[in-house]
């Protein structure tokens, strides 16, 4: 069940690429530990973007995104194109990004291990990734965003190419974090994921958040 702790707030935020009006915006939106906030809509309804700001990757040129002190640092964003190095392992990938975030040795090799097991990758952590299927690298793909436990989860179409199995095993995942408490946005368009893992369900259609549903 969600919690009261806010993670990420944002306050009549905009974002302008140009034009008569905002590519997203004015949105107000509370992001709170322990639940799943699924975002729909069109292509161009500004789903991204809304996950760009919330990742830090870009700012609102009006209003306000802040995260929790809670929160700064421990950011996951799993785009929708994958951030793999093909030419290495799947142990070796898990483990440039363990070093990217400053994890030891040892907590690289204990994360990556359960990582691998819980996404049912465990035998191809040492094959290179060219050789992975679609649903393989995305699965992957997930557990590179999850070396340190993020205290907000950000998800871009992570389903998507996924094959059945893999895209269980991913919403596994983010219903393994949400009882965790991790905060989680999740962008998809594909029938029956929001419903599955999401505490409740936004709608943006033209920058705009037009509907909000109860929460599941």
């Amino acid at each position: 069940m969600a919690g009261d702790q806010v993670l990420c707030a944002l306050t009549q935020a905009e974002k302008w690429y140009g034009g008569a009006s905002p590519a997203l915006g004015p949105i107000s939106l509370e992001i709170h530990a322990g639940e799943v906030v699924g975002v729909r809509g069109p292509n161009g309804a500004g789903k991204s973007t809304l996950l760009s700001l919330m990742a830090g990757a870009i700012r609102p040129d009006r209003g306000t995104c802040v995260l929790a002190p809670q929160a700064v640092g421990h950011v996951g964003y799993v785009p929708q194109e994958l951030s793999l190095y093909h030419t290495l392992t799947g142990l070796e990938n898990l483990r440039f990004w363990g070093l990217t975030n400053g994890l030891p040795g040892k907590a690289i090799a204990a994360r990556s291990r359960w990582l691998l097991e819980r996404l049912d990758l465990s035998d191809k952590g040492k094959t290179s990734v060219s050789a992975y299927s679609g649903g393989m690298k995305h699965r992957l793909h997930l557990a590179t965003a999850l070396m340190v436990t993020p205290s907000l989860l950000l998800l871009d179409e992570p389903t998507v190419g996924a094959d059945k199995r893999s895209a269980d095993l991913i919403l596994s995942m983010l219903e393994h974090l949400r009882n965790q408490g991790s905060g989680i946005v999740l962008v998809s368009h594909l029938p029956g994921d929001l419903e599955r893992v999401c505490t409740r369900i936004l709608t943006l259609e033209g920058g705009w958040l037009t509907g909000e549903g109860d929460r599941l």
